[in-house]
């Protein structure tokens, strides 16, 4: 699914287009700004801070924090090609990106801490969103920023034509419920109010930052 060999590939497969909120260009444009002011509200400060970002695809995200504050931003992703795009398109040394197993290893064993991490669009699609989350728990010292949708969304290729898609789950499992499995690894903070103007089909989403849950 996540197989790409251009940037306009990359850029189609990580913001699709949706009849309420224009093409993947447009989208590209208008929700990387956008997600900026989201950062500032949700996360704060992040100047001299260590960002994880779960799911960078080609470091959309990593190069918009990298541009607001003076940070330093992890980047983790299970596609190879986007992983090797993302060094040459955020092109800055405070920039480095890792891969999915090379995270887990690094976060089972304690050995990955990062002040705080974002998570964009992509809780809504791994296969197993409780490992993920409980890694998640792991290696964020302070604040998570999550921004995702209120279905499931299963990518997906077509056995018949090849064609990439997402297969939408309005009603998972527990086991896939990404909002009820983050409130059992982390404390909600805050809600975040999504313009609709600026994310794509706003009413299918929700916004929130967590924090470390406190040992009892």
């Amino acid at each position: 699914m996540f197989k790409v060999q251009d940037l306009e590939q990359t850029k189609n497969i990580i913001l699709t287009e949706e009849q309420q909120g224009g093409d993947y260009r447009q989208r590209w444009e208008r929700e990387t700004e956008y997600m900026k002011t989201l950062f500032a509200g949700g996360l704060g400060d992040l100047s001299g801070k260590t960002v994880l970002d779960f799911g960078c695809g080609i470091g959309r995200l990593s190069k918009a924090l990298l541009e607001q504050y003076d940070c330093r931003v992890l980047g983790v992703d299970i596609s190879p090609d986007m992983r090797r795009m993302a060094a040459e398109y955020v092109n800055s040394d405070r920039f480095s990106v890792i891969s999915y197993e090379m995270f887990c290893a690094l976060a089972e064993r304690g050995g990955l801490k990062a002040d705080c991490a974002i998570a964009v669009y992509v809780l809504q699609h791994v296969f197993d969103p409780a490992h993920d989350i409980k890694l998640l728990s792991r290696a964020v010292a302070d604040k998570l920023l999550v921004l995702n949708l209120k279905h499931r969304a299963v990518p997906v290729i077509d056995s018949e034509n090849g064609r990439k898609k997402f297969y939408i789950d309005k009603q998972p499992e527990a086991s896939a419920d990404v909002a009820a499995l983050l409130e059992q690894q982390f404390t909600a903070l805050s809600e975040l109010e999504l313009a609709a103007e600026k994310i794509s089909v706003v009413t299918k989403h929700w916004c929130r930052v967590y924090g470390k849950k406190e040992s009892k």
